[in-house]
């Protein structure tokens, strides 16, 4: 089992004024004793903890925000063990910070005739009960214009799949003889891999690495290869990974080029936070190099003792208590960010979650957006819970969901239970969001985690049986009569 706890750190307190963040380390003393303060005022009275709890929040979310000094991944194991991404919260400047203005590029942006649909599936894992996971069996080869198989590992500085990942993937790839258009990607890292810092640091490293790449799509007929790095220069002790990082990005390109008869798709999975993305990529060099980026627009808020207060997981923008740095943590903002710092809008993937976040409300009765929580929820596994859970929430508790029309976001909450997640509705609008903006295409995280055993057809409204979200999301940027 992988270790889902956040790892220890060293975190600061950001304080706003007159527009601009100090860094007040002294308060921060001051503040949790004051949080330690509430918190036993809240035990005491429930309802004396409502206004206390309410009032508290609000100011931590409009006045304060928090990143952690280590700059380490985290991440958490789900029930079918996949792996979801949790924003790495990378080291900020310790002088003055202020929220990048986003300014225009005079880059080209052609009108989309084909968006994409990436849809990214994870290995079930061996160990565990097979009927309990998505099979390769289940895969519907129609859905998604592209997989990403995923996580392959890095060991000494080549890819490493085991022999019961290859047989999987080669599964996987037979869908190809029922749709002659589907692409496959093998994805390398993700949350908790390891292997990029030692294998980028010099040319010999790369090049073996990039010798394995072309092994792997030889061996498999894979169609490319997808770059899942959390994230570089993520150690502060080395500024250097996000200049090797660029390095192999080229090197690989330069190989590709050079390739008459195994050409394949470079793609790379990038943070969407400004103050990640500002110290882990060389955007505009990566733009010249890469066929696409898919673009991690979720995890922007989950339960963390640092943040104990609900939230949505993929808002669309930000709602006006917003401000700061959790103002940014939006699709939206993501994904102008990366526009303003050179990536095409053609080469970027929206991506969209299947999966929700719980949470535990200290009040049930103080149970909107910003509420006081104590930790996880009781649903799913260590935060994290898949659509067909949530669906089977709703039906059992019998309640309705509320439906933010800021964020476009759907959440629920029933007893001491709050979970952000995405629906039809909030994902339909997402996509329209794709669009109208003429992005790329959507990313998606992931098959496994979406309805694909047909649980949520019960739900009022939900007519699709298998995988509701998903084919929503294809309805709308694939029908050619919208």
């Amino acid at each position: 089992m992988v270790d889902a706890s956040v790892p220890q750190a060293r975190y600061f307190l950001l304080r706003e004024k007159n527009g601009v963040k100090y860094i007040k380390k002294t308060l921060l003393a001051f503040f949790l004793a004051s949080l330690l303060f509430a918190s036993a005022v809240c035990a005491a009275s429930l309802l004396f903890a409502s206004a206390v709890c309410a009032f508290g929040i609000v100011l931590l979310r409009n006045g304060f925000s928090f990143t952690r000094k280590s700059g380490h991944t985290y991440y958490k194991e789900f029930h079918d063990h996949s792996f979801y991404r949790a924003v790495a919260y990378s080291k900020l400047p310790e002088n003055n910070i202020t929220i990048p203005k986003l300014r225009n590029r005079h880059i080209e942006h052609p009108p989309i005739e084909n968006y994409r649909l990436v849809c990214y599936y994870s290995f079930p894992t061996q160990s565990c009960d097979l009927d309990k996971q998505l099979s390769y069996k289940k895969l519907d080869p129609d859905l998604c214009t592209h997989i990403n198989i995923g996580f392959a590992n890095i060991e000494n500085n080549t890819i490493h799949l085991t022999d019961y990942y290859k047989n999987i993937t080669r599964q996987v790839l037979m869908l190809k003889s029922h749709n002659k258009n589907l692409k496959v990607l093998l994805s390398v890292g993700g949350a908790g891999g390891s292997g990029f810092t030692e294998m980028v640091v010099n040319h010999a490293n790369r090049k073996m690495f990039i010798k394995s790449i072309l092994s792997y799509i030889k061996e498999f007929k894979l169609d490319g290869i997808d770059l899942d790095w959390e994230f570089p220069n993520a150690n502060i002790y080395d500024s250097k990974e996000r200049m090797h990082f660029t390095q192999l990005l080229h090197e690989i390109r330069e190989e590709i080029n050079r390739q008459k008869k195994h050409k394949f798709l470079l793609t790379v999975a990038v943070a969407s936070p400004y103050f990640i993305a500002q110290n882990s990529y060389d955007i505009s060099y990566m733009n010249d190099f890469v066929d696409f980026i898919n673009l991690m627009t979720y995890d922007f808020h989950f339960y963390t003792k640092w943040t104990p207060f609900t939230g949505i997981n993929s808002p669309l923008y930000s709602l006006p208590d917003d401000v700061g740095i959790f103002g940014t943590l939006t699709i939206n903002y993501s994904a102008n960010y990366w526009i303003s710092q050179g990536m095409s809008k053609n080469k970027i993937n929206i991506g969209l979650p299947t999966y929700g976040h719980t949470y535990k409300l200290i009040n049930p009765n103080n149970n909107g957006i910003s509420a006081p929580a104590i930790g996880f929820g009781n649903l799913g596994h260590n935060g994290f819970i898949d659509y067909s859970e949530v669906c089977s929430f709703l039906i059992q508790s019998k309640i309705l969901p509320n439906f933010d029309d800021v964020s476009k976001s759907p959440y629920a909450t029933y007893g001491q239970n709050w979970i952000s997640y995405d629906d039809i509705k909030s994902l339909s609008y997402k996509a329209e969001y794709i669009r109208q903006n003429n992005f790329g295409g959507a990313m998606v995280y992931s098959l496994n985690s979406d309805d694909y055993a047909g649980d949520c057809s019960q739900l009022e409204g939900n007519t699709i049986e298998k995988y509701p979200l998903i084919k929503q999301i294809k309805d709308i940027l694939l029908d050619p009569e919208l």
